[in-house]
């Protein structure tokens, strides 16, 4: 069924899809633009060895080489988080209110100083804002309501370093049947509107493009396995091209069928990612708190993935700060940072 919201009574729904069991933490429109950055803060830390079962490509044997034989300069390295904020709607026991929280997403992203972020659970312009506001020399781009009569939705929004990228284009696709109708579902009954965001850049330091995208698959199945297929199509197969990086809340953990197919390619065959956690090889949780609280990677839905270049990945890192009077997590999920490079 395609949908496209219209009253303020699907405003909250759309707002309240953030609010169930997405995961991980316990405790063509204009996009916005803001400048300047943050800086990273001290934190304990803990290491563990990686996942046996997580799967996918691994760096060829010649470093310089893409995927089609194409050389690829020596990218980054850059940091690149993912982040399922919880949406403003949400306010499960123990969590505070939004505006309690914006203060809080914004010392997690900066912590960490990451050059590229997908931000997933943003709904209105006005949070986005909220967010920009937090994020000094950051762009962003998020899919702004095309007539008075629609709603913004920023699901998926990606915030980059002005100074480090700069835009060539960028467009926004929908987890559906029918993926270049705005608002369009249809791949389980209920499903929430879900999108891809993404950007072709160029790295101004290496004068190389890239595309860079993020998403947040529906948590109701089986829409996740449904939505592997259109990413491979329109965003992995996209590595024949040039480098990519994607990342996002898939709701799909290493062994679920979406994630196979989106680290194994549709059926065995065609495009497909390699997941940064897997080429990092270990991996660590920042936390203020002692004890750090318990983080099972196994868990995660939460990813990092690469394709299109020999990447190699290190310093993955779950944060697990706590925030405000109770020390408390700041959303349902965990950040993610991972820094990536092309040698």
């Amino acid at each position: 069924m395609n949908s496209r919201p219209v009253t303020s009574l699907l405003a909250l729904a759309l707002a309240l899809v953030g609010c169930g069991d997405d995961g991980g933490g316990t405790a063509s429109t204009d996009a916005g633009t803001s400048t300047g950055a943050g800086a990273s803060t001290d934190a304990s830390t803990t290491t563990a060895a990686t996942d046996a079962s997580t799967t996918g490509p691994t760096s060829g044997e010649e470093p310089t080489s893409g995927t089609t034989g194409a050389v690829v300069p020596p990218l980054g390295p850059w940091r690149v988080m993912t982040f399922n904020v919880m949406c403003a709607g949400c306010t499960p026991e123990g969590f505070e209110d939004w505006d309690a929280r914006v203060p809080y997403i914004g010392d997690t992203i900066r912590r960490h100083a990451p050059d590229l972020v997908g931000v997933q659970e943003l709904f209105l312009g006005e949070e986005v804002a909220q967010i920009e506001a937090e994020l000094p020399g950051y762009t962003s781009i998020w899919f702004a309501k095309p007539d008075a009569m629609s709603l913004d939705y920023a699901d998926a929004a990606i915030f980059y370093r002005s100074d480090k990228f700069t835009e060539v284009e960028h467009g926004f696709y929908w987890l559906s049947p029918t993926p270049d109708v705005p608002y369009s579902t249809g791949f389980s009954i209920p499903q929430f509107a879900r999108m891809v965001t993404w950007v072709r850049m160029k790295a101004v330091a290496e004068d190389h493009e890239f595309l860079f995208a993020t998403t947040h698959f529906d948590n109701n199945s089986p829409s996740q396995e449904s939505s592997a297929p259109v990413v491979l199509e329109r965003t992995a197969a996209l590595a024949t091209e040039l480098p990519v990086i994607m990342v996002g809340d898939f709701n799909s953990r290493t062994d679920d069928l979406a994630y196979v197919r989106l680290t194994g390619g549709d059926g065995g065959a065609g495009p497909y990612f390699a997941d940064a956690f897997a080429l990092a090889g270990q991996w660590r949780s920042d936390s203020n708190l002692d004890p750090a609280p318990a983080y099972d990677p196994a868990q995660r839905i939460d990813h990092v993935f690469v394709a299109g270049a020999p990447w190699r990945a290190s310093d993955w890192v779950v944060d697990l700060w706590g925030y405000g009077p109770t020390m408390h997590a700041t959303s349902d999920h965990f950040a993610i940072a991972v820094e990536l490079a092309v040698p």
